[in-house]
């Protein structure tokens, strides 16, 4: 209360009723403002604070003006440690900027940390808690404008799509984006998030024509955005779907674009992305060996800031390049490590790591890679990956082909077929 609050810092600083009203205000005036019988004018608080020698938003808050610019700034070097692997201290900076935050009211900043806890709790190979993180942050948020809420729903869409329901991923990223157009909010930088986190959501669901759209909308922003994190977001999502249409040299320089941009904002782990990507275009581009280096640096950076989520999709790709190159053991042993890490926590990421590795058993082990596909088919099929189902159904097909039962192999070929069919 102002009265009390008033009356504290006077009585801390010595000073009378009498002195602390004049020469503008009488001793009874105060007297009833700390007593909590009436609020001070504008004017009056303005006086007040300039005689207790604090803000006036302290005064009247009790929060000093520059709290908020503190914890921000905490906020910062919570996500920089996070980008440099250390998960500890950054646990722990943001926990005490929840606590700060909640104790003083301050709800944006309170969703902020949550939403960097999630980030955290994702990296960690924590989806389920991550999810709770997000939600917290998007309640918080909830009398806020739409823009506000889109780092909280984006993340609860990675999620989402890292258990295997890609499709209410996007349902949720959609439905934002429906609602900030409604309301006629021109925000750029939120819009971007939405878009690069659609373009993540609609290739993982085979979605490809969908993706492409938001990549063109993505495109028109690009010159309207801002935030060094928005950009690079942008040129990595983009990147993508360039891919797709093989447009290689566009899509490695957005992704140098995006590597520089988190460079600027000192994100480790986040250059490690632009790394990943790089080697999946170089890689799909038939340049193995640069691939592999890309790769390996990546790989080096998500060791490093212990960056599991991330870790396993760069351990999948390197152990493809490994294959092609015809280093089985060493895919193998890649491979093996991915599943170990993952368990059942990303399912899409997991069937990957399964089919990978029956083409890499595919020749030495034939019931080895029978399983291993089946198992891919398994996860996929959970996750309503159809596409990856026919296409790992095509597989088994071939495998069992080679081992001489045709019968059982046309069969996974006619099962993978109507798999697609279905979704048609």
């Amino acid at each position: 209360m102002i009265g009390a609050r008033m009356r504290r810092l006077r009585i801390a600083r010595g000073l009378t009723q009498r002195e602390l009203a004049a020469p503008r205000y009488s001793n009874a005036y105060v007297s009833t403002i700390e007593a909590e019988r009436r609020k001070p004018s504008q004017r009056a608080l303005e006086h007040f604070a300039a005689r207790l020698g604090v803000d006036v938003e302290e005064l009247a808050t009790g929060r000093s003006p520059q709290l908020e610019a503190r914890m921000e700034l905490q906020l910062q070097e919570a996500r920089i440690a996070l980008s440099g692997g250390r998960t500890d201290e950054a646990e722990q900076t943001l926990r005490a900027v929840v606590r700060g935050a909640k104790r003083n009211g301050l709800k944006i900043i309170e969703a902020s940390a949550e939403e960097a806890r999630g980030l955290l709790l994702e990296r960690t190979g924590e989806p389920e808690r991550a999810l709770e993180c997000y939600q917290r942050s998007e309640e918080l948020l909830r009398d806020e404008p739409p823009t506000a809420r889109v780092d909280a729903v984006d993340g609860k869409a990675r999620c989402f799509t890292s258990l295997g329901d890609v499709r209410y991923a996007i349902f949720i990223l959609e439905t934002l984006r429906d609602e900030i157009e409604r309301e006629g909010l021109q925000d750029p930088n939120a819009l971007a998030r939405i878009h690069a986190g659609l373009v993540y959501s609609y290739l993982d669901a085979g979605l490809y024509t969908k993706a492409a759209e938001s990549t063109a909308e993505l495109e028109l922003m690009a010159p309207k955005v801002t935030e060094a994190l928005r950009v690079a977001q942008l040129h990595l999502h983009v990147a993508q779907v360039y891919l797709l249409k093989g447009r290689t040299k566009d899509a490695l320089a957005s992704l140098q674009r995006s590597e520089d941009a988190y460079r600027q904002a000192n994100l480790r782990t986040e250059t490690g992305y632009a790394h990943l990507a790089r080697g999946y275009v170089l890689s799909r581009g038939g340049k193995l060996n640069q691939a592999r280096g890309q790769l390996e640096h990546a790989l080096s950076i998500f060791e490093e800031t212990s960056d599991e989520k991330d870790l396993v999709r760069t351990l999948n790709e390197l152990a493809r390049v490994e294959r092609k190159q015809g280093g089985s053991a060493r895919a193998r042993e890649l491979l093996e490590r991915s599943i170990g890490l993952m368990g059942e926590s990303d399912v899409p990421i997991l069937a990957w790591a399964y089919r990978e590795l029956g083409l890499v058993l595919f020749e030495e082990d034939p019931g080895a890679a029978e399983k291993n596909l089946r198992l891919a088919i398994e996860v996929y099929e959970r996750s309503e990956q159809s596409v990856d189902v026919t296409v790992t159904y095509g597989l088994l097909g071939d495998l069992l082909g080679a081992g001489g039962d045709s019968d059982a192999g046309c069969e996974a070929y006619r099962t993978g077929i109507l798999a697609l069919a279905s979704r048609l």
